[in-house]
């Protein structure tokens, strides 16, 4: 494997000097997205995290389309998503075959939604759905059943991790054998796949929910409907990472021990499901930072809510119960959309805990030069050397698999991918014809002038595969999806990891994608542009929880914007204008 890989290199380019001994191709070729994925992975996971934590919650969608919804196969091993050099990705086949059995939808549709492109006109017309009605009857059943179901499994879900973290915390792992240790983890994987099950129903009911509640309101408010929709169900509360950041603002005001906060949100992290990462407890530079600028956190403004409620309650008249009902379900959704990570989180700590155990001792028996190149094992590997069954030549492996991963991070990989068993590719021409879909529209900065008449009005601006060649930063506007309403104008400043960026007042933060750990960073800035993502994603949530403009699906923002140049965030309008 070569060493030399230019940091500007696309994945594409470059994967013949990356070992692909940890991928999981596909037995046929088929499609994966990153777009997805940048929220809880943004960055290439290592092979024990792939095997122990990305491999159940992968377990879990398949039991929540499948058994749970009974709209798809289960499936087997790495059916609906996928990892390539590390890097996680959301599978697009299954859910475009999942579409083929829903009257009323499509596989185009799903290409349309997943990559945000358009139908092709020209294409031979394709069937929808074809399940029959007894089919169509059952799936809804199973989905009001998974409705009413869910939240309760998740706060049980919450509880049980919980006093099983706090336990872990406590334990003397030095005193464990390492039949106790081998017994946790393989305990682990049927457990998390249940863990994953009621976020992935949260997010599969909320997106639903929220185009229905959309087009309840775009019938009686035509214009604006769906800025008007985010604002009435923004400041949502009780989600777990803005119940943090207030509790870091308690403790700045010494009305909160640190303690405390440890114990309660202290497993929370950036990166926080890659084994690898460091979670608050054990980054005390970082969450000191971050409760210092907890102490500076502006009120969010209380009444956006309040003001678009009362619009909506005007406009629907004797329909305002129905709208308040729906409004209510799907806030009750979205919130376990964020909050349904929790129990994840909890139980991806107590690994934590415990491959740090694995590792002193695997380094003490010279199995392992380091502790941390635990992470680079497979879970089987681990086992065997905690269960007498050593692996040969294992530090060849762990350093194989540390260059690879070293040097995928370095690496631009596209947003949309066409992968074939042994070769990552970006989606060509004839695939995208095949599909019948347009393929998309390359990426442009539109100079302002020409933006009020063109771009404005058309909406995204949609990106190639990896947001095309980074051009020079300049007067213009990017349009993407307006996630937050409000304006701000500030200094941009391109964060790629939340721990390594202090802000000033009036920062605007511009990022590829954020996971839940960033929620703090968002009380200290101004306004938030991200390339990827939708009006569901942890960006836009946060957002509108914190009370600043958002605007996601840039597509090239940190590509396009020039750290320190300033910008202004239109949060309404899902635009972003350059100076």
């Amino acid at each position: 494997m070569r060493e030399a890989v230019d940091r500007a290199a696309s994945l594409i380019s470059a994967q013949d000097q990356l070992d692909d001994e940890l991928c999981t191709w596909p037995s046929a070729p088929a499609l994966y997205t990153r777009a997805n994925a940048v929220d809880q992975w943004p960055r290439p996971i290592t092979p024990l995290t792939q095997d122990l934590i990305a491999y159940p919650q992968e377990r879990g969608l398949g039991r929540a389309f499948g058994p749970e919804l009974g709209t798809a196969p289960e499936g087997g091993p790495w059916t609906w998503n996928g990892v390539f050099y590390g890097w996680y990705v959301y599978g697009v086949e299954p859910a475009a075959e999942m579409a083929d059995n829903l009257p009323g939808y499509s596989r185009v549709a799903v290409y349309t939604d997943y990559f945000g492109v358009e139908e092709d006109p020209e294409a031979p017309a394709r069937a929808s759905g074809g399940a029959g009605p007894l089919a169509v009857a059952r799936i809804g059943r199973n989905f009001l059943r998974a409705m009413h179901s869910y939240p309760r499994r998740a706060e049980r879900m919450i509880e049980l991790a919980g006093l099983r973290l706090a336990a872990d915390l406590r334990r003397d792992w030095s005193a464990q054998p390492d039949e106790a240790l081998v017994r946790r983890l393989t305990g682990h994987i049927p457990e998390a796949v249940d863990f994953r099950v009621p976020h992935v129903l949260a997010s599969v009911i909320s997106a639903p929910l929220l185009q229905n509640v959309t087009v309840s309101v775009r019938r009686i408010v035509p214009d604006g409907a769906e800025p008007l929709v985010l604002e009435a169900v923004s400041g949502l509360g009780g989600i777990h990472l803005r119940e943090a950041t207030r509790a870091m603002g308690e403790v700045a005001l010494g009305r909160l021990g640190r303690a405390e906060f440890l114990d309660a949100y202290g497993f929370r992290g950036a990166n926080e499901f890659e084994l690898a990462a460091l979670p608050w407890r054990d980054d005390p530079t970082t969450l000191d930072r971050l409760i210092s600028g907890a102490a500076h956190e502006r009120p969010a403004p209380a009444d956006v809510r309040e003001r678009a409620r009362a619009r909506l309650r005007g406009a629907a008249g004797v329909r305002w119960p129905v709208l308040r009902w729906k409004l209510g379900l799907l806030e009750t959704h979205m919130r376990w959309r964020e909050n349904g990570k929790v129990p994840m989180a909890m139980a991806t700590h107590s690994m934590r805990l415990l491959t740090r155990e694995a590792a002193g001792r695997l380094v003490e028996r010279g199995r392992l030069e380091r502790p941390e190149d635990v992470h680079y094992l497979r879970l089987t590997e681990l086992l065997g050397e905690l269960s007498g069954r050593p692996t040969v030549d294992l530090d060849i492996a762990v350093a194989r698999r540390r260059r690879t991963l070293e040097l995928s991070a370095r690496l631009r990989i596209p947003e949309m991918l066409d992968v074939e068993p042994g070769r990552v590719a970006e989606i060509g021409p004839a695939r995208w014809k095949a599909m019948g879909v347009l393929p998309p529209a390359p990426p442009t900065v539109a100079v302002a002038d020409a933006v009020a008449g063109v771009a404005l009005a058309g909406g995204a601006v949609t990106g190639g595969a990896h947001g095309g060649e980074p051009g020079p930063a300049g007067a213009g506007t990017l349009s993407g999806v307006g996630g937050s309403s409000g304006v701000a104008t500030g200094r941009a400043r391109i964060v790629h990891d939340p721990n390594e960026v202090e802000l000033a007042e009036g920062d605007v933060i511009v990022a590829r994608g954020t996971d839940s750990a960033w929620t703090p960073l968002f009380c200290e800035a101004a306004a938030v542009v991200i390339d990827v993502g939708g009006a569901m994603s942890h960006s836009a949530i946060a957002a509108r929880e914190v009370g600043i403009p958002c605007v996601v699906n840039v597509k090239t923002g940190t590509e396009r914007i020039a750290e320190g140049q300033r910008v202004t965030v239109d949060g309404g309008a899902g635009v972003v204008h350059l100076h």
